[in-house]
C-alpha cells in the first residue's frame, strides 16, 4: 500500500472529431461496420498540418494536470513519460515535455515507462515507489499517442479501433487525513501473445536496410481476434488471484477504469463479476487512444464527478507483450 495521490489531471484531444460513417467511406466497407464491430461512433484526430501531434497533446494535458493540482510548475521534481507509442527514437518522450511545459533548464529526472497500452498504470506504480521512499515529492506522468496519421496503412480492423489522445497526472503523497491510497498492484506478461500486437521495424533488429525487412514492418501489426481469445483465457485466474490479496474487493469499487480496447473488449467485465453501473467507458466517442485511454477515461469520471475523493476504483489494461495489469486504489 502506498499514501499516495492523484491530486491532479489533465486531458487533451485531437481538435479533428472523425465519425465512423465517414471513416467507412474511406476504408470501403458497409456503412455500419465500424459501430457494429467496435462500438466505436466518432474519434479525434489532430490535425498535423496546424502543427498538432502526440507532443502537443501531451504538453497540453501536461499544463492543465498542473493547473489542476494543489503545487506550482516549479515544485514538479520528476516527469516520467508513459506513451504507448514513441514519438521519436531519442531521446525519451519525458525529456521533451520536461522542455515544452518550461522546465528544461530545471536538471529534473525525466525518463519513461513504456508497456504499451499499460504505460500509465506501470508509471502510477513505479511514481508511487519513488514518492513512497521520498525521493521525489511531486511526479508528472503524461501518456499521450497519436497515431492517426499511420492508420491508412493499417488493415481495417486497426483504422477502425485508434483515436488521438493524451492526459496527465500529478502524483504526490497523501496527508495522513486523507483517504487516497494504492492498495494493490499486479501484472502477468505471456510472451506467447507477443505477435499478435507489435511494430517489427524502427529498432536495431529490424534495420531498413536489412534484406528481410519489409515495409509491413513499420506499420502496427493487431491480430485482435487472438488477443480477444487469450485474453479471456487469463482473465479468470488473474482476477481471482488479484482479489485474493487487494483490500478492495469487486463490491466496494465505484468504478472499473478498463483500457479502451474496443466494445466487446469492455463488455467482456460482466463475465467477471463487475456489474453495468461500475464499468466506465467513453469508447463511443473516443475510440482506442492506446496509453493515454486509461487516464483519458479517468480524467472523465472525475470531471463529471462520477468519483469523488474516497470512492475506490480499479485501472486495468491489457497491452502488448502480451500483458494483463491490475491497480487497485482509493481516489
Amino acid at each position: 500500500m502506498f499514501k499516495v495521490k492523484i491530486s491532479g489531471i489533465g486531458k487533451a484531444v485531437g481538435s479533428k472529431v472523425v465519425e465512423s460513417k465517414s471513416l467507412e467511406k474511406l476504408m470501403d466497407v458497409n456503412q455500419g461496420w465500424i459501430k457494429k464491430a467496435t462500438g466505436i461512433y466518432s474519434r479525434y484526430y489532430v490535425d498535423y498540418e496546424n502543427g498538432e501531434n502526440a507532443l502537443t497533446l501531451g504538453t497540453e494535458a501536461a499544463k492543465k494536470a498542473i493547473e489542476n493540482s494543489d503545487i506550482s510548475l516549479e515544485d514538479i521534481d520528476c516527469i516520467i513519460g508513459a506513451n504507448g507509442s514513441p514519438m521519436q527514437a531519442l531521446p525519451c518522450a519525458a525529456s521533451l515535455y520536461q522542455r515544452e511545459i518550461g522546465l528544461s533548464k530545471s536538471g529534473i529526472p525525466c525518463f519513461d515507462v513504456d508497456s504499451t497500452c499499460y504505460s500509465f498504470g506501470n508509471a502510477l506504480i513505479v511514481a508511487a515507489n519513488l514518492i513512497d521512499k521520498e525521493i521525489y515529492k511531486n511526479i508528472l506522468i503524461v501518456s499521450a499517442d497519436a497515431p492517426s496519421r499511420t492508420l491508412d496503412l493499417t488493415d481495417n480492423e486497426v483504422r477502425a479501433l485508434f483515436g488521438d489522445g493524451a492526459a496527465a497526472a500529478v502524483v504526490t503523497k497523501a496527508s495522513e487525513n486523507e483517504t487516497s491510497r494504492i492498495h494493490h498492484f499486479k501484472m502477468h506478461t505471456y510472451s506467447d501473445g507477443a505477435d499478435h500486437t507489435c511494430v517489427k521495424g524502427l529498432g536495431s533488429l529490424r534495420y531498413p536496410e536489412y534484406p528481410e525487412t519489409s515495409p509491413k514492418d513499420y506499420t502496427f501489426q493487431m491480430n485482435g481476434k487472438e488477443i480477444f481469445k487469450f485474453a479471456v483465457r487469463l482473465l479468470p485466474k488473474f482476477f481471482e488471484e488479484f482479489f485474493a490479496v487487494s483490500p478492495i474487493q469487486k463490491t466496494d469499487l465505484k468504478y472499473i477504469i478498463p483500457h479502451q480496447t474496443s466494445r466487446h473488449g469492455i463488455d467482456i467485465f460482466r463475465k467477471y463479476g463487475f456489474t453495468d453501473e461500475q464499468i466506465a467507458s467513453h469508447i463511443e466517442t473516443h475510440g482506442n487512444c492506446i496509453s493515454a485511454s486509461i487516464p483519458m477515461l479517468l480524467h472523465d469520471v472525475i470531471k463529471e464527478e462520477k468519483i469523488k475523493r474516497g470512492d475506490s476504483i480499479l485501472l486495468f489494461g491489457t497491452s502488448a507483450g502480451l500483458s494483463l495489469g491490475c491497480i487497485s486504489l482509493t481516489y
